[in-house]
């Protein structure tokens, strides 16, 4: 059969399923039909992996999981001991750092449009009639299956140059491109990466933005290649040529190659405070090359365990800035196992991990592999700009360790910011959103930092308090009236266990969460 003919049978066999209707499936199938034909054709998937991988979150097996097994060598130094995490004494230098995640632009976006079609992304010209008042797209956003109109995000970053100019540097996880998944082209996806890097700019015109890659950011959506794949049409050559381009302006010369190669950099912020971007999207089991028998895609693992130990030689900290949390449902576990072991190795050396893609304000707490009740390091999720789905638009802002001999460069405290998308569409377009405060993590949660001890503590205290755990489910939707009536005790049991499982293959910690909820013993 021909590429459409097959594209054509799997829109009709999802749209008979109830998964999605035709257009989006037999869109989206034709766009990746190339590759799903070139990893045929070359016999790079073992079938009876794929659901193993793809929905590993659900316990399906693998057919064959020596084949797809791997692991990275671990260091060869001795891993230094760890100190005890000291809090910088009063009045010592800070710095603020300002996280921007999941913009998710749609230009399409059209106000009064219909927000309640069957489409995988609505609030568009071609979402199909308005067929009650309600279905209405707001103006500024809606909390349903839309993205946001450039006007929301420009006010937005407006927004953020008044209030965060004195930022010393942005960090940008990822996803700028919508969620319109069956139409994407590589010329809009450029596009719309241009004009956002254009408008932080413009708005931070000297200001240091450190970025990666999401996931959407490709075309097909989701689809990293190998470097080894050298095939224009199905490689990700031209994504990372764009990246390097656009990252150029904030970054030196010498970064260009990992880019250009893996879509990965480093590059030292201070002295002592090195970034290292990491494309996670390689881990991404939404990704079609994460079920080929490639290991290690572009050595990205192997290149991290490198970075990290050069530092720690040099006593420098690191800050880890990436698109998909490992551990992530959709991370896959083999990648999120050997990245652990690196964290656990290299824990003196990263001082914080921050990614997006999520869109949830949370956070992970990694664990020592020998002994699994002491916390190694905290991984913390910026919350989405997009409302996508049932979401007020949010952004994140860090107080950090600053300049100073013997400085940790930790995360002493951050505030999420907040609109409340409802009294925003009230107005409509006479009136800006109001931006403000919806909570700082150490007054909100009565932390004595944000160390991997203390984020450990609040887990803890979660397990117990019920109140103390609705507050963090009202600030994980930041403060969505969608999410207004609270998190059950499946819910809760749920979030919870994301907090501590940073391998999906390994949710040891979760089978004991109900228990500790209700016996009040320590997990």
């Amino acid at each position: 059969m021909s590429d459409r003919e097959v594209s054509f049978l799997i829109g009709q066999k999802c749209e008979t399923l109830n998964i999605l209707n035709f257009k989006v499936c037999n869109g989206t199938a034709s766009i990746m039909m190339p590759t799903i034909r070139y990893m045929y054709t070359n016999s790079l998937v073992i079938q009876g992996n794929i659901c193993g991988i793809y929905l590993q979150a659900d316990n399906c097996s693998l057919s064959d999981p020596n084949n797809i097994n791997w692991k990275i060598a671990s260091s060869s130094i001795e891993k230094p001991v760890v100190t005890q995490f000291i809090p910088p004494s009063l009045g010592s230098p800070t710095m603020k750092v300002l996280h921007i995640a999941d913009l998710h632009w749609d230009p399409e976006y059209l106000a009064g449009s219909n927000a309640a079609c069957a489409d995988f992304l609505c609030c568009r010209a071609d979402s199909g009639d308005v067929v009650n008042a309600t279905d209405a797209a707001g103006y500024w956003g809606d909390y349903r299956k839309c993205d946001l109109p450039w006007h929301t995000i420009e006010k937005a970053i407006a927004h953020m140059a008044e209030k965060h100019s004195d930022s010393a540097y942005i960090i940008w996880t990822g996803d700028l491109v919508p969620h319109n998944v069956w139409a994407t082209s590589k010329e809009d996806n450029i596009y719309i990466m241009e004009r956002l890097m254009n408008l932080i700019q413009r708005y931070f015109p000297s200001t240091p933005l450190y970025a990666t890659l999401g996931n959407h950011e490709s075309h097909p959506t989701d689809t990293f290649a190998p470097p080894d794949i050298t095939d224009e049409a199905i490689n990700t050559a031209w994504l990372y040529d764009v990246a390097a381009r656009q990252w150029a302006r904030w970054l030196s010369d010498e970064v260009s190659s990992t880019i250009r190669y893996g879509g990965y950099y480093t590059t030292l912020i201070y002295p002592g405070l090195r970034v290292v971007s990491l494309n996670t999207n390689y881990c991404y089991t939404g990704n079609l090359w994460t079920l080929s028998k490639f290991q290690d895609p572009a050595s990205s693992l192997v290149w991290l365990n490198n970075v990290l130990q050069n530092a720690e030689k040099a006593v420098e900290k690191v800050h880890i800035v990436s698109h998909i949390p490992p551990g992530n449902n959709d991370c896959w576990s083999i990648f999120s196992r050997e990245f652990s072991k690196i964290i656990n190795r290299f824990e003196s050396t990263v001082a914080a991990q921050f990614y997006g893609h999520t869109h949830k304000d949370e956070f992970k707490i990694f664990y020592d592999l020998v002994n699994a009740s002491r916390p190694t390091n905290v991984a913390f999720m910026g919350p989405s700009l997009t409302t996508f789905t049932d979401l007020n638009p949010g952004y994140r802002v860090y107080t950090i360790d600053g300049r100073r001999p013997g400085s940790t460069w930790a995360v002493l405290d951050f505030t999420t910011w907040a609109i409340n998308l409802t009294a925003a569409n009230l107005f409509g377009s006479s009136e800006d959103p109001v931006w403000f405060e919806l909570y700082h993590a150490k007054k909100e949660y009565d932390l004595a930092d944000l160390s991997p001890d203390s984020m450990h503590e609040f887990f803890q205290r979660m397990l117990v308090d019920d109140v103390l755990f609705q507050k963090y489910f009202k600030n994980y939707y930041r403060g969505a009236d969608k999410k207004a009536q609270g998190c059950d005790d499946d819910c809760r049991i749920g979030l919870l266990c994301f907090i501590v499982t940073t391998d999906i293959g390994d949710r040891s910690r979760c089978a004991q969460i109900a228990k500790q909820m209700f016996t009040h013993e320590e997990l």
